[in-house]
């Protein structure tokens, strides 16, 4: 599998030159988006009370460089930068974060983004070029001096299209043992943009305290468009009070990233396991059958604690 921009070694060990496109059913040819929204929360009942957005628990440095736990992140190697970029914010606190109180990065820029996923036999290859499909938006990179973000964040980064040519398994497996994340890319939305880690480089929890804008997206140094979390802000969720959410994306260990509402609830990290999944009914490659997969929630951490398909060292 491979993204043409900061992988990691261990990564691209696995990637696969670009091959000729062949003949095979073509499961998204063009993924839907949603347009760009406020970042704010469904009023929406979880396992433990209302859904409460405005005192959300951060993450910050919350990892294990050893072994997976529930409501942390099992990484490869340890963060090397100290400080995150935001340290200090009104929508900070010293245990929480509030989402209603967090700018996000002004602007609504359209881009047709290119993604094509197909079946295989007991392969799904994904090919897309880096941005959304319309009509998801993106902010305005890098963050103008007169946009209020500024005044927090700096991000200097544009946006630019690149390669995403990915080859994962149609039918994951759950390994013995959960794998370690390597930091930067974990996965990718059927919108075909890039999922992190919930981290900033600094090992702190990079929705909270990151500037981002309306779909909670944001470039890095090498100009690369990326989603830290809450895929269903600007990605189709079926989801609602009445029906289970629907597929978001894919992980790099094959399996899927869905929504958050299960059963007429909004599924938190209290709900799923140290790899931030569960194993329930979901659609998956045309049919419903049970099987596990990670959600992408509200709280940290967000999409992936680990990854369960395996260790990709």
């Amino acid at each position: 599998m491979r993204y043409q921009r900061r992988l990691s070694s261990s990564l691209m060990a696995l990637a696969v030159a670009l091959a000729t496109l062949t003949t095979g059913a073509l499961e998204t040819p063009i993924a839907t988006a949603r347009t760009a929204e406020p970042a704010i929360c469904p009023h929406a009942m979880t396992s433990h009370g209302p859904l409460d957005c405005s005192r959300l628990p951060l993450g910050d440095r919350h990892f294990s460089t050893t072994a997976a736990h529930k409501g942390s992140i099992f990484l490869c190697r340890a963060p090397r930068r100290r400080r995150p970029v935001v340290h200090a914010a009104p929508w900070l606190a010293m245990t929480t974060w509030n989402a209603y109180e967090k700018p996000a990065v002004q602007g609504r820029v359209t881009w047709n983004g290119n993604v094509r996923i197909r079946l295989r036999g007991t392969t799904r290859t994904i090919r897309a070029d880096g941005v959304p499909t319309a009509p998801a938006t993106t902010g305005n990179f890098p963050i103008s001096p007169d946009d209020p973000a500024f005044a927090y964040d700096r991000n200097p980064n544009a946006i630019s299209p690149y390669r995403i040519d990915l080859k994962l398994p149609a039918d994951p497996q759950v390994a013995a043992a959960p794998g370690c994340l390597h930091g930067g890319p974990i996965g990718i939305t059927v919108t075909g943009v890039a999922i992190y880690d919930a981290f900033d480089a600094a090992g702190y929890d990079g929705v909270a305290h990151e500037l981002q804008d309306a779909c909670h997206g944001h470039p890095d140094r090498s100009q690369t468009y990326h989603y830290h979390g809450w895929l269903q802000t600007c990605v189709r969720d079926d989801g609602s009070p009445t029906h289970n959410s629907s597929l978001l994306g894919y992980a790099l260990d094959g399996f899927g990233i869905y929504g958050p509402w299960y059963n007429g609830k909004i599924l938190t990290s209290a709900d799923l396991d140290a790899c931030h999944g569960i194993t329930s009914p979901v659609r998956w490659n045309g049919h419903i059958v049970t099987i596990y997969h990670y959600v992408s929630t509200y709280d940290f951490p967000y999409t992936l604690g680990c990854y369960r398909g395996g260790n990709l060292n």
